[in-house]
């Protein structure tokens, strides 16, 4: 019951909650998962009963995620072939599968990224639909969840539901369970989370679209981007068009070595020969990319040339790409958000796959939904 309450935003047991423990302990005893540790069996038995709950009492957590997944990628999941008997108001088999996924491959320590196709998530995910859907027709709403998010009487409980979506629902939690301890109040509203590494602002808007009133109330929650300075602007609009003259009115461009890129700094962007405009410290690097927005300015980025299949790039690698792109979906801080959201735009990523068994054809199909689950910040970030 402690763990039970520990992912719910009261303390004091209520009435369907014996109900659900009762569920977890029966999804437990179903089908147990090959090395993973028991905290984590039992935390993914948790979350699937909770799954369930949200469905039974149309908290709408999980109807919310299915939206958007569709709005961004045209179907309610990722990876798995959804069946013709999938209904989004209803438990699904797909579902379950999405759920235990996205509980292990939180799991510290764990060696190489989890596969979502895996036999046993596949023959565990179909043991539990079958316990659920013998539980369906009598299952209790818990009503406390219902309308939950609502409303609230003062900032203090605005908070603290806000927070309880952030880290502590059965679906967020695994993607910020490492650092949802050092979040200060106004952190978790600039921090995306969940699948789809969504801000509480974009979370609500799905959650609660006919009671956003009061919340726009919350202070911070419904922020603005930060808007650049002019003075900022005009310097980055004078290197945006230094660069794309220098290039024929590309936006990106490739360099081999140190020297070409400091070539491209004095002779093309205009910038003084000196160490705070040459970067120095870059010599013992190569295989530089260099990209331009025109309220940007210009980022910069260091040996990702020889997987990125861009025509400009001739430094395209396709044995080096299948063995190491795929890193770029999974890694903080290897490639800029921007940079990133360029490549995969454009499809520039085409030999990505998992490093141990191939998939190629899953990560091609969800390469974008990759990097937004596990890089969050640096998928969303600027």
């Amino acid at each position: 019951m402690n763990d039970w309450l520990e992912i719910h935003p009261y303390n004091r047991q209520q009435d369907s909650d014996i109900y659900f423990v009762e569920l977890a302990n029966d999804l437990y005893n179903t089908y147990y998962f090959t090395n993973v540790p028991p905290f984590y069996h039992k935390k993914l038995c948790l979350n699937v009963a909770a799954y369930f709950e949200d469905v039974i009492s149309k908290f709408g957590l999980w109807a919310a995620f299915i939206k958007k997944h569709k709005e961004l990628y045209g179907k309610p999941l990722p990876f798995f072939r959804i069946s013709n008997d999938y209904l989004e108001d209803e438990i699904n088999e797909e579902d379950i599968r999405f759920i235990i996924w996205n509980t292990i491959i939180k799991i510290p320590g764990n060696q190489g990224y989890v596969n979502p196709l895996a036999s046993e998530i596949k023959e565990m995910a179909k043991a539990y639909y079958q316990v659920l859907r013998e539980e369906y027709e009598s299952a209790p709403a818990n009503d406390v969840l219902t309308n939950y998010l609502n409303d609230f009487s003062d900032r203090n409980e605005a908070n603290y539901k806000l927070f309880w979506l952030f880290a502590r629902t059965y679906l967020n939690q695994p993607s910020v369970q490492e650092f949802s301890g050092r979040v200060t109040v106004q952190d978790k509203f600039v921090i995306p989370c969940g699948p789809l590494a969504l801000y509480l602002k974009e979370w609500m808007e799905l959650l609660v679209p006919d009671y956003l009133c009061q919340w726009k109330t919350v202070d911070g929650l419904f922020f603005e981007t930060p808007q650049i300075s002019d003075d900022i602007k005009n310097r980055s609009k004078e290197t945006y068009e230094n660069f794309i003259e220098g290039t024929n009115g590309n936006t990106i461009k490739y360099f081999v070595s140190y020297d070409e890129l400091k070539q491209f700094f004095v002779e093309v962007l205009k910038w003084p020969n000196n160490d705070d405009h040459t970067m120095p410290q870059l010599k013992s690097s190569r295989n530089f990319i260099m990209m331009t927005h025109p309220e940007k300015g210009v980022l910069l980025a260091k040996d990702l040339n020889e997987y990125i299949k861009d025509p400009l790039n001739a430094q395209y690698d396709e044995q080096k790409a299948k063995k190491n792109a795929f890193k770029l979906l999974i890694t903080p801080m290897l490639c800029p958000p921007d940079l990133l959201r360029y490549i995969l735009s454009n499809h520039f990523l085409p030999d990505a796959e998992l490093p141990v068994n191939g998939e190629k054809e899953m990560v091609q199909n969800n390469a974008d939904f990759i990097a937004r689950h596990t890089l969050l910040y640096y998928y969303r970030g600027d």
